[in-house]
């Protein structure tokens, strides 16, 4: 085995690096619209989840929490990243979504959310991939008690877009990852 791993060099290093699962991440579904005061009993969209600290109705699926994934958008750790993997053909759609995320932090009026603007940055990948084009939020440092949903956001600064713009997320984001850092060097 040895002899083979010596032939093999950094081949069978990268072999093995690649077959690794990834365990640094964690997958988190999509943001959730914030619940829009119902005129009657009004039940969440199907397969949507109700957002950090709001209880589904009793019975349902989503009353059950799924361990491991974070109920919400914090860092607890300081910095963070959300990694949003969206349709290659929906890639357009989605700069523009990030156009009014960009217009909401300039205009936000709450002092937390002015703080979260200064160090959220906003980055797309220059690698390109069949699937999906990626897209980097990064907050460093992020406010370890701040919620950095970007629809939530939204809701506050911008409510009357957001129904409209979680239709076009939910239609382009494949999925959401989110990823807690630990400042090294």
């Amino acid at each position: 085995m040895r002899h083979t791993l010596h032939r093999l060099g950094g081949l069978a290093l990268v072999s093995a690096l690649v077959m690794m699962p990834a365990r640094s991440t964690s997958q988190v579904p999509p943001p959730v619209p914030p619940p829009v005061p119902p005129t009657t009993t009004q039940a969440p969209p199907p397969g949507a989840k109700p957002l950090a600290g709001a209880k589904p109705p009793a019975g349902t699926e989503e009353e059950k929490e799924e361990p491991g994934v974070p109920a919400d958008y914090t860092f607890a750790s300081g910095a963070g990243m959300l990694f949003f993997h969206v349709q290659k053909a929906r890639a357009a759609d989605f700069e523009a979504i990030l156009g009014r995320i960009r217009t909401a932090l300039d205009q936000a009026e709450v002092p937390m959310r002015k703080q979260q603007a200064l160090n959220w940055k906003i980055y797309k990948s220059a690698e390109t991939s069949k699937d999906a084009a990626i897209f980097v939020f990064m907050f460093d440092p992020a406010i370890t008690t701040a919620n950095y949903d970007p629809l939530l956001l939204l809701a506050e600064v911008l409510p009357a877009e957001v129904q409209p713009i979680y239709d076009r997320l939910k239609a382009a984001v494949i999925k959401i990852e989110r990823m807690g850092l630990t400042k090294i060097r």
